[in-house]
């Protein structure tokens, strides 16, 4: 599977993509940010409401909708990123210090959404 022209538009709700030169069209309600997978076929995004992202969604690359989950217990979610331990993660932030720090790489399990705290992100 060849996966080109990876990009989303928050403006636009939509997340988009080429698989075989074949267009694929996503739609993500108050979308705010996504992040290709490629190794996993997956696509996560984030999308807000209010001041917050408010939840990750796990997509397959051509398009079907897999999870939906909202932030840890304590934290906020608040970037998409990749880590050598994980297939996928997020960093998630707390107001309190956990472990000694406030800033979490979690890892996602792009078959339900499950996030697990790896370690610190500095």
């Amino acid at each position: 599977m060849k996966i080109e022209n990876f990009n989303y538009e928050p403006d636009a709700n939509s997340i988009s993509l080429c698989i075989d030169g074949k267009l694929i069209s996503i739609v993500c309600e108050n979308l705010k940010s996504a992040y290709l997978y490629e190794n996993a076929n997956t696509i996560l995004a984030l999308s807000r409401e209010g001041n917050s992202y408010s939840s990750l969604i796990g997509f397959l690359v051509e398009g079907e909708r897999k999870f939906e989950v909202g932030p840890p217990d304590g934290f906020s979610f608040y970037y998409l990123t990749n880590h050598p331990k994980a297939e996928a993660s997020v960093i998630c932030v707390s107001e309190k210090y956990v472990d000694g720090w406030t800033d979490w790489y979690f890892s996602v399990d792009i078959s339900n959404g499950n996030l697990t705290r790896l370690c610190p992100a500095y």
